[in-house]
């Protein structure tokens, strides 16, 4: 399960329509691609339809008739839009959300759940309790945490029976420089976080792994997105630039594969809103970089730390 390096994000899946959902979800399969990641929130943002992306994928799922093949993976526990200073990892707000995502996709397991956010009020071993009894009830395969803490994993890690089998936090090449996020209940990913999923043997899911499509967008003349608008992450643009330019592949693609390389429990993903917009990124999961192409990209990305045994 989760062999696939290239995960595809589904942030934003359905806001252009069901057909355009469906070619994107038939290519990334076309592609190799057997894992699917989505949230019960996904595209809530987006007035018109709640829970817009686990519906179109269970609705893609129906119409294609697959599924044994497939891995999907969904989060819930997320606190109300608007209001993050109301956590939802209570066992009724946790079992709500994992029978909901249920019926929207229309399967009768989820093969990874996260619990999108955390409750730091709230014991650990309470939490992850609700988790292994879903397990145990088959609504569940797996569980995972996205935008957890060292400290809060460390914990539920000392648990006994399951735990955390995967971890998901904003991760790309450019994570240690760019701006401060404003949502300050999401994780970054820094080397202790890194180091702890390896030690664990975690599978690590970084979203945002494009930083959201930096490369893409300078190659279109745009500028970055504002939480990459910054000397530092232009300073780095302009080095990375060139060594891909020596390397003869896309800064796009370099930028997926150092993050693979770092370590064989990462994986990526990948929010691409089109097929021809998922085709090249794709490509960074087959690229193998020199290592010491990944020494000079981690040098001039701030991460060198993260090559420490």
């Amino acid at each position: 399960m989760w062999s696939d390096r290239v995960i595809l994000g589904t942030a934003e899946l359905g806001t252009d329509g069901r057909e355009h959902a469906f070619d994107l979800l038939d290519e990334y399969v076309r592609l190799g691609g057997r894992s699917i990641d989505s949230a019960a929130v996904y595209s809530d943002w987006v007035p018109g339809e709640a829970g817009r992306s686990e519906t179109v994928i269970g609705e893609w799922l129906k119409r294609r008739g697959r599924r044994d093949d497939l891995a999907i993976i969904t989060k819930g526990a997320h606190p109300p839009l608007g209001h993050m200073d109301q956590p939802r990892c209570d066992e009724a707000s946790i079992r709500h959300d994992v029978e909901q995502s249920l019926r929207r996709l229309g399967i009768e397991q989820i093969d990874l759940w996260y619990l999108h956010r955390d409750d730091p009020a709230r014991p650990v071993a309470e939490i992850v309790g609700v988790l292994q009894a879903l397990e145990r009830e088959g609504k569940i395969a797996r569980f995972g945490c996205s935008n957890w803490t060292g400290p809060r994993i460390e914990a539920a890690k000392a648990l006994p029976g399951p735990t955390f089998a995967s971890t998901q936090v904003l991760g790309n090449a450019f994570c240690r420089i760019m701006n401060p996020l404003a949502d300050k209940t999401c994780v970054v990913l820094d080397a202790p976080a890194f180091h702890q999923a390896v030690t664990h043997r975690m599978s690590l899911f970084l979203y945002s792994s494009t930083a959201n499509g930096f490369f893409e967008r300078r190659g279109n003349g745009l500028a970055p997105h504002r939480l990459y608008a910054n000397t530092a992450c232009a300073e780095a643009a302009i080095s990375l630039d060139a060594l891909a330019a020596e390397l003869g592949i896309h800064p796009g693609n370099m930028i997926v594969a150092f993050m693979l390389q770092l370590a064989p429990q990462v994986r990526t993903i990948v929010g691409s809103r089109t097929a021809e917009q998922l085709r090249p990124v794709w490509k960074g999961g087959d690229t193998v970089l020199p290592a010491e192409a990944v020494h000079r990209i981690a040098g001039i990305t701030g991460m060198a730390d993260f090559l420490a045994a």
